[in-house]
């Protein structure tokens, strides 16, 4: 079969992880790119004999392309992938899918009329380590799913970031960013729909305006639930628990605690020139040895096992004891690699991925879930069916944050 040829729309820092993961497979070729700044484009390239435009627009005008691979700014993603699926190429899209459930609709519209993939990601759900939970979960391998806990301290608000990184209604904050991942590993390993959410989001620093950290609790349709913890104040660092492995995989120093933080306060160079020094063409990806990609700490407890994401694989912590099942991987990129796995599944074998446009409609209604349940201080109800008539669509053109209608009393719901 003919490798797929492939497009780039923002060559940021999420592209750039994308970018390594597809020169590691010989069935993709990097063959066009897009992004309003010369110099990552003009590195794109220069590295790949590739095409390099300014606009979108061009980009999907390009007939060569099978497939185009969407990192632009989050509220650009709904835009962007119709765009793309009407110039009949199949989507990659990072998360979010969009920044309103209408908007979320539409994409699903243009999917269905043009026959073409969407898949949304890259999330850590695509990681080899919750892939191979799931399996274990949807396998029955050691009874019922009875609860998730995911908790992940971080760096993220102190970050270089640009303006819109830092408002929540376009995208920015932790809600949109980081949650997600969790709500996607949740969702991936138990198999079954969200029924609800309760949630506790915080402002903790008024020089970061957004939300910076989070207590979510999902209760599932099969009785099952699941606990998400997650800070991006850059305090505690979570890889402490971790080994000292980094989220794509990588060792980091041990005593990194409040370093992004002192940076922003000590760098006289403007945030958004420190942010294009992650784009592609000004970054260089650590050579030391790599272990696999997680986001913090996850176990999941079934009837007859915990099992936990270490740095290499999982562990099952069982009534004979504790075994690692380790996940050998030749890829430095493996979660992203399982993207481009997804893309050529469908592209090529007919095999649908589970992270479709639906899927990232439902992600999105939780996350709004989320927000308007610490808004609101009730618990929100989660209906994939009828998500788009309950949450405030215009989230994405709006300042404030997403309203829901959905919701239990306290005095009916799990949280009295």
């Amino acid at each position: 079969m003919t490798g797929i040829r492939l497009g780039i729309s923002g060559l940021g820092s999420a592209a750039g992880f994308m970018i390594r993961a597809a020169t590691e497979d010989p069935r993709i070729i990097l063959a066009a790119a897009a992004d309003p700044l010369q110099h990552p484009r003009e590195a794109f390239v220069r590295d790949f004999g590739a095409v390099g435009h300014e606009s979108f627009v061009d980009l999907c005008k390009d007939p060569t392309l099978e497939a185009i691979y969407i990192a632009s700014p989050h509220e650009f993603h709904a835009e962007q992938a119709i765009l793309a699926l009407e110039h009949g190429k199949h989507v990659i899209v990072e998360k979010p899918l969009a920044l309103a459930l209408a908007d979320c609709d539409d994409v699903i519209r243009a999917a269905a009329k043009s026959g073409k993939i969407v898949i949304v990601g890259h999330t850590h759900a695509f990681d080899p380590s919750i892939m191979k939970i799931r399996e274990l979960a949807l396998g029955g391998e050691f009874g019922r799913l009875g609860m998730i806990l995911t908790f992940n301290y971080t760096d993220f608000l102190y970050r270089p970031r640009r303006p819109e990184e830092l408002v929540t209604a376009r995208g920015g904050g932790i809600a949109f960013n980081q949650i997600s991942h969790q709500i996607d590993m949740v969702r991936a390993v138990a198999g079954v729909n969200v029924r609800s959410v309760r949630a506790n989001v915080g402002r903790l620093d008024p020089s970061r305006p957004t939300e910076g950290n989070s207590t979510v609790f999902l209760d599932l349709d099969d009785g099952a639930a699941a606990s998400l913890i997650y800070s991006g104040y850059d305090f505690f660092d979570s890889d402490e628990l971790h080994g000292w492995i980094a989220e794509s995989g990588v060792e980091k120093p041990t005593e990194g605690h409040s370093a992004s933080k002192r940076l922003l306060q000590t760098d006289t160079r403007p945030e958004r020139e420190r942010r294009h020094l992650l784009a592609y063409g000004s970054r260089t990806f650590s050579s030391t040895k790599m272990h696999l990609p997680h986001f913090g700490t996850f176990i999941a407890s079934f009837e007859r096992a915990d099992v936990r994401v270490t740095a290499d694989g999982i562990a099952v912590f069982d009534a004979e004891g504790k075994r690692d099942i380790p996940l050998l991987t030749t890829s430095t990129m493996p979660g992203h690699r399982n993207v481009l796995n997804a893309l050529w599944a469908a592209a090529r074998e007919g095999q649908p991925c589970i992270h479709d446009a639906s899927w990232g409609k439902t992600t999105l209604e939780i996350i709004l879930g989320v927000l308007a349940s610490a808004q609101e201080r009730c618990e929100i109800g989660v209906n994939p069916m009828q998500s788009a008539l309950r949450h405030d669509s215009s989230a994405s053109k709006t300042n404030s944050v997403p309203q829901a209608s959905h919701r239990r009393p306290l005095a009916q719901s799990a949280f009295p």
